[in-house]
């Protein structure tokens, strides 16, 4: 069966290259942001996640991105200046514990979904609140 077609949704942003206004797109590997003024300037982009980069002097941010066998990871958008990876999806909110500027997203078994510090010898975690979706 095939999927339904998404329309477009407009953003705030606009195109580097030709001035024109940027849209969320959806492709074989999720969304993206692309120039509405598509063929004519095939400008595209992954979608921000809001976190800044963490490595220190870098000015980009993080994205999500895919190995070459179809594994989600997320890495600074100013690769392959900056090399920073991650394997856990960041999470725009600050450690209440360390003041460190992202948590992670993560998974287990016996905790279930949490969030977590990575940062070295803070051990913050919280479970992760999941929506139900019968409720909404």
């Amino acid at each position: 069966m095939r999927d339904v077609k998404r329309e477009e949704i407009p953003t705030e942003h606009n195109c580097e290259k030709c001035g024109s206004m940027m849209v969320i797109k959806w492709g074989r590997n999720g969304s993206f942001l692309a120039c509405s003024a598509y063929p004519t300037c095939k400008v595209a982009k992954p979608m921000r996640l809001g976190v800044a980069c963490p490595t220190a002097g870098c000015t980009g941010e993080l994205v999500q991105r895919r190995t070459k066998r179809g594994r989600m990871f997320y890495g600074c958008s100013r690769y392959p200046d900056c090399q920073y990876t991650l394997w856990s999806k960041p999470v725009p909110m600050p450690c209440p514990e360390c003041h460190a500027p992202f948590l992670v997203e993560q998974g287990s078994a016996r905790k279930g979904k949490h969030l977590r510090c990575l940062r070295e010898g803070c051990g913050y975690e919280s479970p992760l609140e999941v929506k139900n979706s019968a409720e909404c």
